[in-house]
């Protein structure tokens, strides 16, 4: 079954927020349950065939605001990519064991003011120019917080 994008107003991404067990649910395992389907217990199965790892629907989930706009890029979801309010890709999202990684470009973190990255990579973004990243541990909240504050900041500038 393949994924759909949809778009949601502020209210109803709230309400979505609201109903959410924190760090279980995604957007589409909370519309499981109300709309009554099988909510797999314990699986990162949260569309219905289309695998988006957990971690990743709670970095967004702390983003806040207007729903943060992704999209797989592979096939079994192992990379996701950032879209900002206007539709511009900023970022890439890679689950990684016990970690994730989030990579932007650097002169886009230069612009918005950000420093303190974990790493860059002269040829990153795809062997486009440098790129800026950090990891976030599984388990380290305070480092997702620290990222999903980055990632609000991008997605209104880009």
């Amino acid at each position: 079954m393949q994924s759909r994008v949809i778009r949601i107003d502020n209210e109803v991404w709230a309400e979505l927020q609201r109903r959410a067990c924190p760090f279980e649910d995604t957007p589409n395992t909370v519309l499981r349950k109300v709309l009554g389907l099988t909510v797999n217990a314990g699986s990162n199965d949260d569309s219905g065939g289309n695998v988006m790892n957990i971690r990743v629907s709670k970095l967004i989930t702390l983003v806040g605001g207007a729903p943060l706009v992704v999209q797989s890029i592979t096939s079994d979801n192992d990379i996701v990519s950032i879209l900002s309010n206007h539709g511009t890709k900023f970022g890439y999202i890679y689950p990684q064991r016990r970690r994730l990684k989030v990579e932007i470009r650097k002169d886009w973190a230069v612009k918005a003011g950000l420093t303190g990255w974990d790493h860059w990579l002269e040829n990153g973004w795809f062997n486009a120019g440098p790129s800026v990243y950090w990891y976030l541990p599984d388990e380290d909240i305070d480092a997702y917080k620290r990222v999903a504050n980055i990632l609000a900041t991008l997605r209104i500038i880009h």
